[in-house]
């Protein structure tokens, strides 16, 4: 019903976290390149289910550019301003 995955996923690299009957949480890797995948007791997901899919290399290089990049820019625009405030009381 959600569809399909995204270009960003790993499709061979699926985690399922599924509590079972004792209530022990068991973690499962499935891979959907696999026809034989379709067999298994895990594909179908039960409630309370947790799957995760593993990001690219590319999106989690991407993921971490946000953070660090606007702090460059903001500690880089305050060192201009604060030059260019010097520079203008100076003159």
């Amino acid at each position: 019903m959600a569809g399909d995955m995204t270009v960003y996923g790993l499709r061979n690299d699926i985690k399922l976290i599924r509590e079972n009957a004792i209530g022990k949480q068991e973690i499962v890797s499935l891979d959907l390149n696999n026809a034989e995948t379709i067999f298994s007791p895990y594909y179908y997901l039960q409630q309370n289910d947790i799957v995760y899919v593993t990001p690219n290399k590319a999106k989690a290089r991407n993921a971490d550019i946000g953070s660090s990049t606007s702090l460059w820019f903001s500690a880089t625009s305050i060192l201009i301003s604060l030059a260019s405030l010097l520079f203008n009381i100076l003159k």
